[in-house]
């Protein structure tokens, strides 16, 4: 496996099997990775990770995480399927005053499966633990499976989760404006995989 030192730097991501350590301010983006990515990453104190993951191809994602003190680790991923796709997630807080923060949106045509596990250590205060999973299940299917381990009460933790169909009344919405189903339908998913980004200078290298 890979091992990459990022420390206050913007790094475009080339080997999708990596250790990263962190210290200072770090951006990492990731784009259209092979059939498997695996991450395995350290924050150390005082210090701050973004992922920005843009993913139609992938198959198979693994990333743990753990973060010492003082540490933020925000992770935006967008997926488009169409077969089997399995996500794992953990993320474990060892430390005090960490903020955590996992936001996903899919689109599964085939068979979405998402294993989202975050742990906060024994005795810890003041950290943050945010999941937040919306997957549109277009002629396909997804299952989640959301755990929050918090062994401490000085935590704060939040979780949302949705799966639903593209609504029809969107649909009839394009449709009435000319535009066939098929367009309306892509349009949608398009605008719900990319919007993600939309404010920021990585939606310049996706779009």
């Amino acid at each position: 496996m890979n091992k990459i030192i990022m420390d206050g730097e913007k790094t475009i991501l080339n080997n999708y099997e990596s250790e990263i350590m962190v210290s200072n301010d770090c951006r990492l983006y990731i784009l259209n990775h092979p059939e498997s990515l695996t991450l395995n990453i350290v924050l150390n104190d005082n210090s701050s990770l973004e992922i920005y993951d843009f993913n139609l191809y992938n198959k198979d994602v693994k990333i743990e995480v753990i973060q010492n003190n003082n540490s933020q680790f925000n992770y935006l991923h967008t997926f488009k399927i169409d077969g089997e796709y399995h996500f794992q997630y953990k993320a474990l807080m060892q430390g005090n005053n960490n903020i955590n923060n996992i936001s996903i949106r899919g689109v599964s045509l085939g068979s979405a499966s998402l294993d989202i596990d975050g742990d906060v250590s024994k005795d810890t205060i003041g950290n943050e633990l945010n999941e937040d999973i919306k997957i549109l299940t277009t002629k396909g299917k997804a299952f989640i499976a959301p755990m929050m381990h918090i062994n401490t009460l000085d935590v704060l933790a939040n979780h949302n989760t949705a799966i639903s169909n593209i609504r029809e009344e969107e649909l009839f919405y394009l449709m009435s404006k000319g535009i066939d189903r098929v367009m309306a339908t892509n349009l949608i998913e398009d605008g719900y995989l990319y919007g993600l980004f939309k404010n920021t200078e990585f939606y310049e290298l996706i779009k």
